[in-house]
């Protein structure tokens, strides 16, 4: 079975939580939430109100998980008119407790979203992952899935209201280049550690301006709570050096552009499940079917805005088909060297972890419990050669839609939200009257 060490209320946790927020010095408590996009959302309390209320939550309008990135309140999502723009429950989860690295006076906790009597809220994202793991615990295979997050992300300067990237060129491992940005990645390798998502390596990445940094696997639910609270380190880190961190995953037309390149690994009894010697086994290969089945749902969840659909790329490390090979970055999903593992590399950094890995599970699980054998890998780019990704969000929406498999694993309500959310962002894009088309058509038409 999967085994999870975040968020159990354990006496041991509840005591080091209190015993935190009780610490001289400790002035704010930020109770810590992923909305729908994956986006941290926060409310901040003192200590002892922290204190005497944490054990029966605190109140957030649920409307909030819905909201755009720019907080544009969509429809239909089940959250807002629906039932009266009502609140639910923030509900602190004890094992979660962080100082905050930046600052000496504030804790954070993450809390988990539920309704106003206190049941799970299927809509919040956190909470469709741990739907996921506990219908994972009930296999009669008990598969231990083990997950790594690898995600770039731009560095950027804001000057004279445009934003530049904070290097000049692609400087792809150029050790000066790293060390150029050493300010920066010294107080993120420094805080990564108190913050509880221990960096272990950083790199210049292909853009300009383009950084990676890798953090150690964990199992799926405290994978993705160290994924949400990596991306937070990472920007606030940026602002406390009066810079911007973006995880966009197209922030500049002529540059790379940033994945979110998820690897899942699995064992069984001691042994890898992935691995056939030094093969792939049968598992292994129908988990890719499963993905490659549901690659345009996939998309939908792991590329989230307009903006990241113009990372699929041919002949690029951004795939642009459903596709699969071995240590092959042209790919949809990848077979890495070394350790037996699949990884999905559809997502975009910008894309919420917790649908992320929630939906990669589902669709990989899927494969195996319905024998989906995969067409045969590829050895070179496969552009023309395999299915094309969604090359539209209105596409993958509407996959999304109809994939009666994901919306039974990750649940009716969190698509709902989920789709509300992004067709409301989508809606918000095509009001706007863009200088190119005024470049294009003002004289000409």
């Amino acid at each position: 079975m999967v085994v999870i060490a975040v968020g159990e209320r354990t006496d041991t946790a509840v005591d080091r939580m209190r015993d935190r927020i009780a610490a001289d010095g400790i002035d704010h408590v930020f109770l810590e939430f992923p909305d729908i996009n994956g986006i941290s959302r926060s409310k901040q309390v003192s200590p002892e109100y922290f204190l005497e209320h944490w054990e029966d939550g605190f109140t957030v309008n649920l409307l909030i998980l819905a909201q755009t990135p720019r907080n544009d309140v969509p429809e239909g999502s089940g959250l807002g008119e629906e039932i009266g723009y009502g609140d639910g429950m923030l509900q602190p989860v004890p094992g979660t407790v962080r100082p905050l690295p930046w600052r000496d006076d504030a804790v954070r906790v993450l809390c988990d979203v539920t309704t106003a009597a206190g049941d799970p809220l299927t809509a919040a994202p956190r909470t469709a992952l741990q739907r996921m793991i506990d219908r994972i615990e009930g296999r009669d295979d008990a598969i231990a899935f083990t997950v790594g997050s690898e995600l770039e992300f731009y560095l950027l300067d804001a000057v004279d209201g445009r934003y530049e990237p904070a290097t000049s060129h692609k400087h792809e491992f150029m050790s000066w280049a790293t060390e150029e940005l050493s300010a920066y990645t010294n107080d993120l390798a420094a805080w990564s550690d108190t913050y509880g998502v221990p960096v272990h390596s950083i790199m210049h990445e292909h853009g300009a301006g383009q950084l990676e940094a890798l953090f150690e696997y964990g199992d799926p639910l405290t994978q993705a709570d160290r994924t949400f609270d990596f991306k937070r380190l990472v920007k606030q880190t940026a602002r406390e050096h009066d810079r911007w961190a973006t995880f966009m995953a197209k922030p500049f037309g002529d540059r790379a552009g940033s994945g979110y390149h998820l690897h899942v690994g699995g064992r069984s009894a001691g042994h890898n499940v992935f691995a056939d010697g030094d093969g792939l086994s049968a598992f292994g290969r129908r988990f890719v079917g499963g993905i490659l089945e549901h690659a345009d749902a996939l998309a939908a969840l792991g590329t989230p805005t307009l903006n990241a659909f113009k990372r699929y790329k041919p002949n690029s490390f951004a795939p642009s088909t459903a596709s699969w090979g071995f240590d092959d970055r042209t790919v949809g999903v990848r077979i890495p060297s070394g350790t037996t593992r699949v990884e999905n590399r559809i997502p975009s950094a910008d894309a919420n972890p917790y649908l992320v890995i929630a939906s990669t599970l589902a669709a990989g699980i899927h494969g195996v419990e319905a024998g989906i054998e995969p067409p045969e890998p590829v050895d070179s780019d496969p552009d023309g050669e395999r299915p094309s990704l969604p090359i539209s969000p209105e596409r993958s929406l509407r996959a999304l839609a109809n994939d009666d498999v994901i919306r039974s694993w990750l649940g009716e309500d969190v698509i709902r939200v989920y789709t509300a959310s992004k067709r409301a962002e989508l809606q918000a894009f095509r009001d706007v009257v863009t200088d190119w088309e005024r470049t294009q058509y003002v004289q000409n038409l």
